[in-house]
């Protein structure tokens, strides 16, 4: 457990939040679509988590990449100035998605 915890560590020190930024910014989805690795990582636990009514889940997960492309869609890279019009999209949708999760995951139990 200990070396779970330290290999965690190692990674966040490592990679500061504008490299995790970046790196999520350079992610072309095309590609991870594209991978078999992801559908044969992706798909059984999808299924399992479908199969076994793990509806909150999925949605966790769904909001996840669904923050991700947010980021990458309206977040200038290290450097670049950020416009009025993409701030106001990116905190819309950020706030849309904590408040869709509020809501399934807390109130609508």
């Amino acid at each position: 457990m200990k070396e779970l915890f330290n290999s965690i560590y190692n990674f966040l020190a490592v990679n500061d939040f504008p490299t995790l930024l970046e790196s999520s910014r350079k992610l072309e989805w095309s590609q991870v679509a594209r991978s078999p690795y992801t559908w044969l990582i992706a798909l059984p636990i999808v299924i399992f988590l479908l199969w076994t009514k793990k509806f909150k889940i999925v949605i966790a997960i769904a909001s996840f990449f669904l923050f991700l492309l947010l980021v990458q869609q309206y977040l200038p890279a290290s450097g670049e100035n950020l416009s009025l019009h993409n701030l106001l999209i990116f905190l819309l949708g950020a706030l849309a998605l904590i408040g869709l999760n509020f809501y399934l995951l807390f109130v609508r139990e």
